[in-house]
């Protein structure tokens, strides 16, 4: 197999997601030439459509914010709603942060994602879609690595001086090299999809997250996400043994297909939930997420690093995903341009880098585990206080705000404690005392200016939009039947060798 000397680059990247088309984009900027090699051709649908504010650093940076506020919903703040429907805490960020940084986006996957990886072309990134990779020789000429993958069923080799691993929960090198360990403590599943005609109340007429505690033997909850002026994303989180029980009862019931059942009956379940979407209608297929949780033991080596959903996934209760992945990914950049250009100060480098990297993702980890913990603090019965700014982390309510906001990365010692701090015997009921039991504990608003929210321009994208997800439907379902018929291939083969 031959390789064109056109494809001999200093990085390949793997996956063309958020986490792979920062860096991309990072590394072209600096002057490397850069290879991605993406197995789906985008648009593609993904779970995963809400921000953080501190997104907006690395949003600017990568020269795609004005886009942002042309094209997606801004997301002032996420209301935590209680097993009740009654109880319920709004968090709003510009509590804790100035200006327009208060405001965070709530995108479409499909649409988000093409736009970074458009983005990362015009920055002097080469993209491969449809290019499935096979196999990597991380022991090649000079250090180097070499990638053999299939465009369109046609092979190919190429060499680089550096692989990033950003293939997301395909989790490519982790699987091959055997590194990554699930987490059988956040074993769920989530199923979702999109709805038109939801009445936009209880903050969602103002662009706030919902996050609705199921709670009992779910463990679980339900998110609720205005995506545009007429479309929430709504999606189910449960644990294993729960869907499993459901399932058997279901289909014991008769239910024809008992993931949809189960999701409508969830759905149904919820006060809030079932209220909004009186007179809705759905707008795509189901998604279903499972394989929910885990990390990888090894995320770097001399000449590869694993980097976003390819390193390790975390429950995405926080809609901390896309943030760590892009986060993540810049300071990667950073790391892998010392290893390219300063070859004596790149293990400091990457110490540095995944030192911060893996305590940001430990942070959330502890803040998901506290979620969901029945005896530990409820993010819907915690309380507001309006007004309290950041001074050193001097309220604690100010620190839960920062938290919420997605100041994981320069900060998570101290967030860390706070949050050991809080599973200390009796250190609830203070903290109930300092901050819950005061007023404007049940604000229902962030004051969000609603033609601010849902601006104008987004109804210019709609027709665009519409097509954009019909064609990364059609693309899942021919990825779909491409899947299913080599896992029969695959069966035939075993069954003929049997």
């Amino acid at each position: 197999m031959e390789t064109p000397a056109n494809d001999v680059v200093d990085v390949i990247i793997i996956g063309g997601g958020p986490a792979g088309s920062t860096a991309a984009t990072l590394l072209a900027r600096k002057g490397f030439s850069v290879l991605v090699l993406e197995r789906d051709e985008f648009p593609r649908e993904h779970v995963g459509e809400s921000l953080l504010p501190f997104c907006y650093g690395v949003l600017e940076e990568l020269g795609v914010l004005e886009e942002m506020k042309r094209r997606f919903v801004r997301k002032p703040g996420v209301r935590f709603i209680d097993t009740d429907g009654a109880t319920y805490t709004t968090w709003c960020f510009g509590h804790v942060l100035e200006g327009e940084r208060g405001l965070s986006f709530h995108v479409l996957r499909a649409e988000f994602d093409q736009m970074l990886l458009e983005n990362a072309i015009t920055n002097g990134a080469r993209v491969k879609e449809r290019t499935r990779v096979e196999s990597v020789d991380l022991d090649g000429p000079g250090g180097g690595v070499i990638v053999t993958a299939r465009t369109d069923d046609v092979p190919a080799q190429y060499h680089a001086r550096f692989l990033i691993d950003a293939s997301g929960r395909d989790t490519f090198l982790a699987t091959r090299l055997r590194l990554k360990k699930a987490n059988p403590h956040l074993d769920r599943t989530a199923i979702s999809t999109h709805w038109r005609g939801a009445k936009y109340e209880g903050g969602i007429e103002e662009g706030l997250l919902q996050i609705c505690y199921t709670g009992g033997e779910k463990q679980g909850w339900i998110w609720v996400i205005p995506v545009t002026q007429d479309r929430v994303s709504i999606g189910v989180v449960m644990n294993h043994s729960y869907i499993a029980a459901q399932k058997a009862k279901l289909t014991a019931a008769g239910a024809t297909d008992w993931r949809e059942a189960l999701y409508l009956q969830e759905l149904d379940g919820s006060l809030f939930v079932k209220g909004i979407l009186q007179s809705a209608t759905r707008m795509m297929p189901l998604m279903f997420n499972g394989d929910y949780s885990y990390s990888v033991e090894k995320k770097y080596g001399a000449n590869f690093a694993l980097v976003g959903d390819a390193a390790t996934f975390i429950d995405p209760i926080f809609a901390s995903g896309i943030f760590l992945c892009m986060n993540s990914a810049k300071l990667l950049a950073g790391a892998v341009e010392a290893r390219l250009r300063e070859p004596d100060r790149a293990d400091a480098a990457f110490v540095e880098t995944y030192a911060t990297i893996n305590g940001a993702y430990t942070l959330v980890d502890r803040a998901i585990r506290m979620f969901y913990d029945p005896s530990a603090l409820n993010f819907a019965q915690v309380g507001n206080v309006a007004g309290q700014l950041h001074q050193q982390h001097e309220y604690m309510m100010s620190v839960g705000h920062f938290l919420l906001a997605g100041d994981f990365f320069s900060n998570h010692q101290k967030y860390f404690e706070f949050l050991e701090l809080l599973q200390k015997p009796g250190m609830a009921a203070k903290y109930k005392a300092l901050v819950i039991d005061r007023a404007g504990f049940q604000s229902t608003s962030c004051s969000a200016d609603r033609d601010v929210v849902f601006s104008a321009m987004l109804g210019d994208f709609e027709a665009e939009r519409q097509a954009l997800i019909d064609r990364a439907w059609a693309m899942e379902a021919k990825n779909a039947a491409e899947k299913l018929a080599m896992a029969n291939r695959i069966a035939d083969k075993n069954l003929g060798a049997g």
